[in-house]
């Protein structure tokens, strides 16, 4: 990693958002049972403060309370989408960090959602499959609230910075490779952060090999059951899956009761997630510090 560079990403300051009052989703309806998730999040707290190292998100998939919130993107409404800040701040304010995995022109792995940069980068346009090392490196992340914009941020440099200090939950994007998923999952191998990582993907190949290789793997699906029966889901090793919040209730009853852990995507904020049915083990936000 270029030494001033890590200077420049691990100093940047935080930058807060003062949150306003936000409606609850409705996506679920009205006389569901609340979930049991009194406190999840920080309350009366600006996120992110306090020193790097004080994460209080569990450092060991084997340890995570339930329900558990899992900061999509690092709260992607909160600080710029899959930075450096957002997933220290959700790190130390008890959420499970998620990121997306995609590839540069040579082959590195980057974290960025979508397959092209315009929407969250400056700096840097058109497909990150065409971007350069020198063209990432160079651009930076947009901030949700015109804030401070944020240093980019490969794999290594997270793994470097966080690897086997919070459970993160990192998801290798469709389009991936078979050759890619492998040579991801060899550079979590060649750390040791089997017990610290829920992988997850679309694609239920992909899924399948994340199991295994002995990893915990998240099955992600839309809003209806993919074509794979819970049964056929559940031999493949995966013990997660990750619903559409727009799949019906009933249906993720269904996969609950298959012995799934159960967490659907994305709510706007954690306030959304106490209108969760109680069997519901976690879920993805936006916006993880808003109660």
């Amino acid at each position: 990693m270029n030494t001033q560079r890590e200077k420049s990403a691990r100093t940047r300051p935080f930058t807060f958002l003062v949150a306003g009052v936000l409606t609850a989703s409705t996506t679920f309806g009205a006389g569901l049972a609340p979930a049991a998730a009194a406190g999840l999040g920080s309350a009366g707290e600006a996120p992110g403060l306090g020193s790097p190292s004080d994460h209080t998100a569990p450092d060991k998939v084997a340890d995570i309370e339930f329900p558990t919130t899992i900061s999509h993107r690092g709260g992607a409404d909160v600080y710029p989408e899959e930075s450096m800040e957002g997933f220290t701040a959700s790190a130390k304010d008890g959420f499970l960090p998620e990121m997306d995995i995609q590839f540069l022109e040579d082959g590195t792995p980057v974290l960025i959602h979508d397959d092209t940069a315009d929407r969250t980068l400056t700096g840097a346009t058109g497909p990150i499959r065409d971007l350069s090392r020198e063209e990432w490196d160079a651009a930076t992340i947009k901030h949700p609230t015109g804030g401070e914009e944020a240093a980019t941020v490969t794999l290594d440099e997270l793994l470097d910075d966080m690897g086997g200090e919070v459970v993160m939950v990192p998801e290798i994007k469709p389009g991936a490779t078979t050759e890619e998923v492998d040579r991801v999952l060899d550079e979590f191998d060649e750390r040791g952060l089997k017990d610290s990582l829920v992988v997850q993907s679309f694609d239920f190949e992909a899924a399948k090999t994340i199991a295994e290789r002995g990893y915990t793997s998240l099955y992600l699906m839309g809003s209806t059951m993919p074509k794979e029966s819970p049964a056929e889901i559940k031999d493949a090793g995966i013990a997660w899956v990750g619903p559409s919040k727009n799949m019906p209730t009933n249906t993720m009853r269904t996969l609950d009761k298959a012995g799934f852990h159960v967490a659907p995507y994305t709510l706007e904020t954690a306030k959304d997630g106490h209108r969760l049915p109680g069997w519901i083990d976690g879920y993805f936000t936006d916006d993880a510090w808003t109660n």
